[in-house]
């Protein structure tokens, strides 16, 4: 902007202050060179909002202030400023964008803009140059580069706080823009259903989150956070192409030779309309699997609605909405481990086949309203609607209904202090052949302080949370949560954190009544909500090697977990005869386990910016587990302790049997991109230990089977020799290479399982071959 303006400014806004004997600070705060609406301007108690120019005007008495400027998805900056009586301040401040800047900025953890450095518990952030370079076709395969995170046949792990539950519940929350978007009737993730299109940031908290989020935050919680428009219109457009290649074993190889493909396009434009900010984004895919019998089609649109009102700054309100359509088969058990690890259990018969075929719609409607207050203070109410329906040829189909609204009030005040309150609440129903029909309602209130006091930083909040399941109603469960961030040095933060958990069952735990070929699962009305807390010490260090920016972190953990819910095998008969055993009663149901102690620690690297002439983007980490059952790890401990003749190999049983099912002890992820003028090299390697312990009926070993049978007796082909086989851990790299043609157009190839390795995460399913793909990407 020239100089006279400013000038014209400052002669004008000074002549009422003179005579007031107050200071005035006038500026204008911008990003990308663009006027900023509707930023926060706080001096203390006292605040404003700029206009729709990006223009603010402050009065302060005389003295020495600190200002605060801040917006929503950019990097809150602070200006030290000092006025006299009747002084006309000239201050302009300029914005970066958070997911671009060097140090992240989150508002998983605290449900407020932060620095990264500044939380008390472990986070890690996926930002979207990530997503665009590795072209994950859906959430679950972009999260697979967090260090301590994996992903179960669906179902995610965050340092081994969950296991594997057959697509019901989930220990781990989805939020999308904050708001939780699990199932009404399952509970669980719909991991194709995230619009990564439009997605900005990925920041995933580690450790019990149920304070802020209720329940199934107990072992952690994902926060998608989408995109905004801004003043400049950008549009992104990508398409791939890709073939999945043979695998080592050629016996495996059932398609001849035309190769299982997939293949998919993306588009997202936003752009500023006078005072509305429209965001939309389009996804289409389709794949022929690898698996007999397996296939993908699904098609979703999405678009996100601002309004900012011109005469009341800091108001907006808005609408976020997503659709999808898929189509396709689901391959949940193969055939053998030897020719038929590609093949479905019952082959393509449909009188005999496990393949389920079926369709699927969903839809989120989320309107909102923000008020981001010139005092400090930020009401949000936020409501959603998420509607999912789930058709297949198995008569197992599923309709079910969310209702969710959440409001929240923050308030920032002069001693350092940030007081945060909220209530919420939800209604479902569900309408299934599977689980018959059911309604639930939630309503829940949540309290946090959060208090800075030169460099400490010291965090407290409390929630109360009340459930009901048709007619059933659960004890109001509270939580609490206690953190702490000392500053060290400048680049030296130390932290600490205790939360507490809990997860109420779903429907699907409670009522599901199905069964796959030999697998029965049987209702359990009486399971009870699992609770839990974790604890965590950890030191962040940030250090810069030239134009190289990272930070070091290192943390120690612990989990504990109370009534866990776990699908365990058994004889379910409501009638039992002694002596007799009626086969169509065994099977599987969600039962409370027990007690489990989860201890661990962790180390992770995250990096960005130049290393001479090279762009290099880095997050990797490597995390230790020690996962037990402390009910197992009692019965063990009392056998060993009056028992003096066991062989070794007993001995080595009973002590491998109080690790938790479907755990790794040990995960290591490495992911780094190197940008040198148009070309780029990224690679990703992950590292899975051998998983000990799963679920004895999958070895054909439960004592029960054993009973039955009178010998061990494998009811699905295949697990055990081949985990015999298959004792050691994996190593599995990914590789892409990238050529900008231009500014606007890159060409990529990305090669996954580079090294064509056979692995298993969960036992009856081969994970896919070499696969390779092109791809272009596309911004204007």
């Amino acid at each position: 902007m020239p100089a006279w303006p400013q000038a014209l400014w400052a002669g004008l806004l000074a002549i009422p202050f003179r005579i007031e004997a107050q200071g005035v600070i006038i500026g204008q705060v911008t990003a990308s060179g663009e006027p900023l609406i509707g930023a926060i301007v706080q001096a203390g108690s006292t605040g404003t909002v700029t206009d729709e120019l990006g223009w603010y005007k402050l009065s302060l008495p005389k003295g020495t202030h600190q200002l605060r400027y801040s917006h929503m998805g950019f990097a809150a900056q602070q200006r030290t400023v000092t006025v006299d009586n009747a002084d006309t301040v000239v201050l302009n401040v300029a914005l970066s964008v958070s997911g671009r800047d060097l140090e992240p900025v989150v508002i998983t953890a605290s449900r407020y803009e932060k620095n990264l450095t500044e939380e008390t518990v472990s986070m890690e952030v996926l930002r979207p140059s990530l997503l665009l370079s590795t072209n994950p076709v859906s959430l679950d395969a972009a999260l697979q580069q967090v260090p301590g995170f994996t992903i179960v046949d669906n179902q995610a792990n965050i340092r081994g706080g969950s296991g594997f539950s057959y697509g019901a519940g989930s220990r781990v929350l989805l939020l999308v823009d904050e708001i939780p978007q699990l199932t009404a009737d399952a509970g669980d993730i719909k991991w194709d259903f995230v619009p990564l299109e439009s997605v900005e940031q990925v920041e995933i908290i580690k450790g019990a989150s149920s304070v802020l989020y209720g329940s199934s935050a107990l072992n952690g919680v994902i926060n998608v956070r989408t995109a905004y428009a801004t003043s400049q219109p950008r549009t992104r457009l990508a398409a791939f192409q890709g073939l999945y290649l043979n695998p080592r074993r050629k016996n495996l190889i059932w398609w001849g030779n035309q190769q299982p493909s997939f293949a998919g396009t993306s588009l997202m434009h936003a752009r500023r309309v006078h005072h509305w900010d429209v965001v939309t984004g389009s996804y289409l895919f389709q794949e022929n699997s690898f698996r007999q019998g397996e296939y993908n089609r699904r098609g979703r649109l999405n678009l996100h609605i601002r309004y900012r009102f011109p005469k009341s700054a800091g108001l907006s309100a808005g609408l976020n909405s997503n659709v999808q359509y898929s189509k396709g088969s689901t391959f949940f058990i193969w055939q053998d481990d030897t020719s038929g690890a590609y093949r479905p259990l019952g082959g393509m018969d449909t009188a005999t086949t496990t393949i389920s075929e079926g369709e699927s719609n969903r839809l989120s409607m989320d309107p909102y309203v923000i008020w981001n207050r010139p005092n400090g203070q930020r009401h949000a109410l936020r409501l959603r609607y998420f509607f999912t329906r789930n058709a297949n040829n198995t008569n197992q189909g599923s309709t079910a209904h969310i209702t969710y609204g959440e409001y929240q009030f923050n308030q920032q005040l002069t001693s350092g202090l940030v007081l945060m309150s909220g209530l919420a609440a939800s209604k479902s129903q569900v309408f299934s052949q599977l689980y018959q029909n059911h309604h639930g309602t939630h309503a829940a209130a949540f309290v946090q302080a959060d208090w800075t006091y030169q460099r400490l930083r010291l965090l407290g909040g409390l929630r109360a949370e009340h459930f009901t399941i048709d007619d059933e109603k659960s004890p109001i469960a509270p939580v609490a949560r206690l953190g702490m961030n000392y500053k060290i040095s400048a680049s030296t933060f130390l932290r600490a954190s205790f939360g507490q958990g809990f997860r109420y069952p779903t429907i699907a735990e409670k009522f599901v009544n199905t069964s796959v070929d030999v697998l029965r699962i049987f209702p359990n009305p009486d399971v009870k909500a699992e609770r839990g807390w974790s604890a965590e010490l950890g030191l962040k260090q940030a250090f810069l090697i030239n134009e190289w920016k990272a930070f070091a972190d290192a943390a120690v953990f612990v989990q504990r977990y109370y009534d866990l819910i776990e699908f365990r095998f058994g004889y379910y008969d409501p009638e039992p005869v002694p002596g007799q055993i009626n086969l169509q009663y065994l099977g599987f149901k969600s039962v409370n386990v027990g007690n489990a102690r989860i201890t661990g620690a962790e180390f992770t690297l995250m990096g960005q910016g130049s290393l001479g002439p090279v762009q290099v983007n880095l997050l990797g980490g490597i995390t230790w587990i020690n996962p037990i059952n402390l009910d197992q790890q009692r019965i063990v401990d009392s056998i060993l302790s009056t028992t003096d003749s066991l062989d070794a190999a007993v001995h080595d049983s009973l002590t491998k049997s109080i690790i938790l099912n479907y755990r790794f002890c040990t995960t290591a992820k490495l992911s780094v991109d190197l940008d040198y003028r148009r070309w780029s090299l990224g690679l990703l390697v992950q590292y899975y230990s051998f998983m000990q312990n799963i679920d004895p009926f999958f070895e054909g070993t439960d004592p029960l089977l054993i009973y039955i049978f009178g010998q061990p007796t494998e009811l699905i082909p295949g697990i055990r020799a081949y985990r015999q086989r298959h004792h050691h851990g994996q190593a599995i790299a990914d590789v892409r290479f990238s050529y900008q043609l231009n500014e606007r157009v890159t060409l990529s190839l990305v090669v996954r399982n580079l090294f064509n390795a056979e692995y298993t995460i969960r036992p009856a399913l081969l994970e896919a071959p070499r696969n390779v793909q092109l791809l272009i990407n596309a911004s204007f």
